[in-house]
């Protein structure tokens, strides 16, 4: 794979899908694969690090980045507890996380100025966001915009649409994002230069 290949998000879904039905490759593998190449990157901006993550999938690469980074290196602030229904890769992780003893806030901001400096990881929202963000997951997108320190985005910052880079309401603005496979057309295309950062494309692991 180049890193100028480009993707819609019906692509890389695609790929998803193709992997694990056609090639057997659990999608727990694809997560793993995906959360230690944030951590080799997240690691290149600091020591320590603050992780945001929302309740799907994207939540889940961040907390299954913990374990890569160093779990006593790590705060974790969970946007609302993962759907083992919908989401239960996530939802593992935070179960793993857990069984170690490890603490994960469920609902509650950091406070502003608690971990300045840190290297905040955006596990918010991934590349499925369609409408405009509002009340909480606004708010929680905006706090990790506003945080003091270097900003690693997963896929795509959260806030941006998938495919049009268009800004849902609020979106943050990363210094780095580390997509998969090949970029998603929203890093590219509308608010998406101006919110990516640097652009590391990396894989999961797939037989190419």
């Amino acid at each position: 794979m180049t890193g100028e290949r480009i993707l819609s998000v019906a692509e890389a879904r695609a790929i998803d899908r193709d992997a694990a039905e056609r090639l057997g490759m659990p999608t727990m593998l694809l997560m793993e694969n995906a959360a230690r190449s944030v951590a080799e990157v997240a690691r290149t901006f600091g020591e320590r690090f603050v992780v945001f993550a929302g309740p799907g999938n994207n939540g889940g690469d961040g907390l299954a980045a913990v374990r890569h980074l160093g779990v006593s290196r790590c705060t974790i602030h969970l946007l609302a507890e993962p759907d083992p229904a919908r989401s239960p890769d996530a939802a593992l992780q935070v179960r793993i996380l857990r069984a170690a003893g490890v603490p994960v806030v469920v609902g509650v901001l950091p406070e502003p100025m608690a971990h300045v400096g840190e290297v905040w990881i955006d596990a918010l929202f991934g590349t499925g966001l369609t409408r405009e963000l509002v009340e909480a997951p606004r708010a929680w997108v905006e706090a990790c915009d506003r945080a003091r320190g270097p900003k690693v985005a997963i896929d795509i910052p959260s806030g941006l649409h998938g495919d049009t880079g268009e800004v849902l309401g609020a979106a943050v603005h990363a210094d780095c994002t580390v997509t998969f496979v090949g970029k998603k057309r929203g890093l590219v295309a509308g608010a998406g230069p101006a919110h990516a950062g640097r652009i590391v494309v990396a894989g999961l692991g797939l037989p190419v």
